[in-house]
C-alpha cells in the first residue's frame, strides 16, 4: 500500500483504470451470474459491485466527516482537484456503453463526431496544462 497520499491517489486512479476495463467487458446478461464473494451476500455479481460502489460511498462520507470534524477544510488547489476529477468522470460516464460506430457518429447532423468531442476535451486539457507549466517557469 502506498505511504503518502499523492501514491495512494495514483495507485486509485490505476486501479479505476483496471476496473473500469474488467466491467466494461461485462454484459447485462453476465450480472446475473452468482458470486462467490462474500460481500455479494450470497447474490450476483450486481449485488457484489453494488454493494462495492455503496461500500466505497460509505468510506468517503467516513473520510468527509472526519476532515470536518478535524476542521480540515481542502485548499483552493485541493477543491478545484476534486472539482475536476468530479467533472472528468462524469465525462467519461457518457461515453461509457457506446459502441465505436456510435462514438464515431455526428452528435447531430453537422456537428462533431463524440470521438472528436473527447479528442477537443483531451486536447483543451493538455493545453490548458501546457500553458500552466510555461506560466509557471517564466515566473
Amino acid at each position: 500500500m502506498a505511504e503518502t497520499v499523492r501514491e495512494t491517489v495514483r495507485e486509485l486512479l490505476e486501479s479505476t483504470l483496471t476496473t473500469v476495463e474488467q466491467l466494461m467487458q461485462l454484459q447485462d446478461g453476465d450480472l446475473a451470474s452468482g458470486s462467490s464473494h462474500v460481500c455479494a451476500q450470497g447474490g450476483t455479481l450486481w449485488n457484489l459491485i453494488t454493494n462495492d460502489i455503496d461500500h466505497e460511498t460509505i468510506h468517503a462520507g467516513q473520510i468527509l466527516e472526519a476532515r470536518s470534524e478535524g476542521h480540515t477544510t481542502a485548499t483552493q488547489m485541493e477543491r478545484l482537484v476534486t472539482e475536476w476529477l468530479r467533472a472528468r468522470a462524469t465525462f467519461i460516464s457518457t461515453l461509457v456503453g457506446m459502441n465505436d460506430e456510435e462514438f464515431n457518429r455526428e452528435t447531430a447532423e453537422g456537428a462533431w463526431t463524440y470521438r472528436q468531442v473527447a479528442d477537443h476535451v483531451r486536447g483543451v486539457e493538455r493545453h490548458s496544462m501546457a500553458s500552466v507549466e510555461a506560466d509557471r517557469r517564466m515566473e
